[in-house]
């Protein structure tokens, strides 16, 4: 079985909200969600890119797409061609009107199959693992090293390129995960994530503790996470 918890906040730029995230089959735009489910699961976390216009809508129609994977067996292809089909669908919309021209959204995303998982992502949304007493990125920052707010792959544009951790039997029963967007991770250090994760608290406590931490240490941006383990 696998315990699911994910947490959207617009923090302070509340009620303007770029974040989407989908936890199986539910898209959560605001506030908590919990879940326990047993098979494969499907999590994702998607932000609108930069403040531009509708990012909103190219975050939700991408976390819509992978949510309506829920429950089916995945491998890095078929996760290789729905990054595709999220990347064509946010194009077509950017064709409604020019002030829809410019969205476009990042992606992290975990997908978990009993002791496998493939972990992936386009832009700086992040997927980290956390397996005592440390924490560890498995995702790749797609962003310029020198202006950490210039992301370099998104969807919505030619630059969608996934990069793809397959972790074939590597999920141990101890393992936590969380995905979250740069809203959490862009205020917050690795003893931030190890020290929260490694309480003895349940999944709900565990979000919000980072999302308050980040704001606490000065977020500015929407915050989302998703925390799953197994139980």
């Amino acid at each position: 079985m696998l315990e699911i918890a994910c947490m959207v906040d617009g923090g302070k730029r509340s009620p303007a909200n770029d974040d989407r995230a989908a936890v199986n089959k539910q898209l959560v735009l605001q506030g908590f969600y919990s879940e326990t489910v047993k098979g494969p699961s499907i999590l994702v976390v998607c932000d609108g890119v930069g403040g531009e216009a509708y990012g909103y809508e190219a975050a939700e129609i991408s976390a819509n797409i992978f949510s309506n994977l829920s429950g089916a067996q995945l491998n890095a292809d078929t996760i290789k061609e729905n990054i595709e089909k999220a990347n064509e669908a946010v194009i077509a919309a950017q064709k409604k009107d020019f002030k829809h021209s410019k969205m476009s959204t990042t992606i992290a995303g975990l997908y978990i199959n009993e002791n496998d998982f493939i972990a992936f992502n386009v832009g700086d949304s992040r997927v980290y693992r956390y397996r005592t007493p440390y924490i560890m990125q498995l995702s790749t920052d797609h962003s310029l090293p020198e202006q950490k707010n210039v992301i370099t792959r998104y969807l919505g544009g030619c630059y969608s390129k996934p990069d793809i951790v397959e972790g074939i039997g590597k999920f141990f029963d101890k393992d936590v995960f969380a995905l979250c967007s740069d809203g959490v991770w862009g205020s917050l250090d690795s003893d931030d994530f190890e020290d929260i994760l490694s309480q003895d608290t349940g999944l709900e406590e565990k979000c919000k503790a980072l999302v308050s931490l980040a704001l606490k240490k000065g977020s500015t941006d929407n915050l989302s996470i998703i925390i799953a383990r197994r139980i």
